[in-house]
């Protein structure tokens, strides 16, 4: 797929922290794309799902005092919303080693009420006129081997 005279494409992978997402983003890399294309990392956020801001409390060690709690919800909070661009930057990170001339954009969207994820991830590939949209896909061990 090294072909010079093809024009360039936009590719978009859609991604979260599993690990199909990031098959998804291996096979992407490695066969589907070529210099001049334009790579969009697209995940999108559940902004309805409840977080816990003191889950990260309960699992600090019992020598903290219960007067930080305050102090480690709000660092919490910060974590969940870091949380999601950690791993993006690292899967952009990945991709700039892998092809240092690729241009990569990471976009991010919430579900809104009464729109499932596919819809989104649909209606974004429509807008920005996609060329090839890659999905990991979850499989059981026994659909794996048996196709």
């Amino acid at each position: 797929m090294e072909g010079r005279d093809a024009p360039a494409r936009k590719v978009m992978v859609v991604v979260d922290p599993t690990r199909e997402s990031a098959a998804a983003l291996q096979y992407t890399l490695s066969h589907a794309l070529i210099e001049k294309d334009t790579l969009i990392l697209f995940h999108v956020e559940n902004s309805n799902a409840w977080k816990n801001p003191f889950g990260s409390f309960f699992r600090k060690s019992s020598v903290q005092s219960a007067g930080s709690a305050s102090t480690v919800a709000s660092s919490s909070s910060t974590e969940a919303s870091g949380g999601v661009m950690d791993f993006l930057e690292a899967m952009k990170h990945a991709c700039e080693i892998a092809h240092p001339k690729l241009k990569i954009l990471v976009e991010q969207a919430d579900m809104v009420d009464g729109k499932d994820k596919a819809s989104i991830i649909l209606a974004q590939t429509i807008a920005q006129k996609i060329d090839l949209l890659v999905i990991g896909q979850r499989r059981s061990l026994s659909n794996a081997i048996l196709g």
